[in-house]
């Protein structure tokens, strides 16, 4: 069985995506009307330069800041990455040591391709025999 990479997780996904001057709110409607629970954020070229998370949008509520803020006052900046021809356990590795669960996927130029979630990467982990 070939090794799975990076670009295997994000084939058959279109990204939702969001511009540094997004509201806060916009960015977390996004989120629940796609079921993700990340917002890459990219500028004008389509380039990565941060994301924004649901971790981030419940620490935002809980400190009662104002959700009509722009996105690039509240996303995390030079998230950590993935290469397309990164292999499953370099990304498993990535979430784990940064402690994240969702890893944005750039080309060469850092423009965005996807994002694959923790949850892609357990369900291609796991032998589908040992799911309950």
């Amino acid at each position: 069985m070939p090794s799975i990479r990076a670009r295997d997780l994000i084939r058959d996904t279109h990204p939702v995506y969001a511009s540094p001057e997004t509201s806060i709110r916009e960015a977390a409607r996004l989120m629940a009307e796609h079921n993700v629970g990340s917002i890459p954020v990219v500028d004008r070229e389509g380039r990565l330069v941060g994301i924004f998370t649901e971790r981030d949008l419940t620490r935002l509520v809980a400190r009662g800041e104002s959700l009509e803020k722009p996105l690039k006052e509240a996303m995390t900046p030079n998230p950590v990455t993935a290469h397309p021809d990164d292999p499953l356990p370099l990304l498993a590795y990535k979430m784990m040591e940064h402690n994240i669960r969702h890893i944005p996927v750039v080309d060469e130029h850092g423009k965005l391709l996807g994002v694959v979630s923790i949850r892609r990467v357990l369900r291609h982990m796991l032998p589908r025999e040992e799911w309950p």
